[in-house]
């Protein structure tokens, strides 16, 4: 197996099915791509040949993570936990259960109607 592949090739590939047999030797030259079982990967431009979804790079659509908004997750909304700190396990939030279930479902609901109201925005979006 050659290790001084992008790790990105190595995992698209046994995520795929593949085995460590399928991927390129030393000897491929990554301009003229890397030769896989069923496709042939152009890691210049991030594209496959015999790929129906190729295109380059550029072009594709991404998509992001809106993270934080509808799981809470301390270490993603840290400030909606702030009002949490020094307390002990009866009166401590660390996740959406925990969060209504020691605010209460009238302040619990209140605070993540907030949240879900400010957290992510049209304009934000666009």
């Amino acid at each position: 197996m050659n290790l001084c592949l992008p790790l990105s090739i190595i995992w698209t590939t046994l995520a795929l099915g593949a085995s460590a047999k399928d991927l390129p030797t030393d000897d491929v030259v990554a301009d003229e791509g890397i030769p896989f079982k069923h496709f042939l990967a152009f890691d210049s431009n991030q594209t496959c040949a015999s790929d129906k979804h190729a295109m380059p790079f550029n072009n594709q659509i991404r998509g992001v993570n809106l993270g934080g908004w509808m799981v809470l997750e301390p270490w993603i909304t840290p400030s909606l936990f702030y009002q949490f700190l020094g307390g002990d396990e009866s009166n401590t939030a660390m996740d959406h259960y925990s969060f209504c279930e020691v605010l209460g479902p009238e302040e619990g609901n209140k605070q993540l109607k907030r949240h879900w109201e400010t957290w992510v925005t049209e304009d934000i979006i666009k």
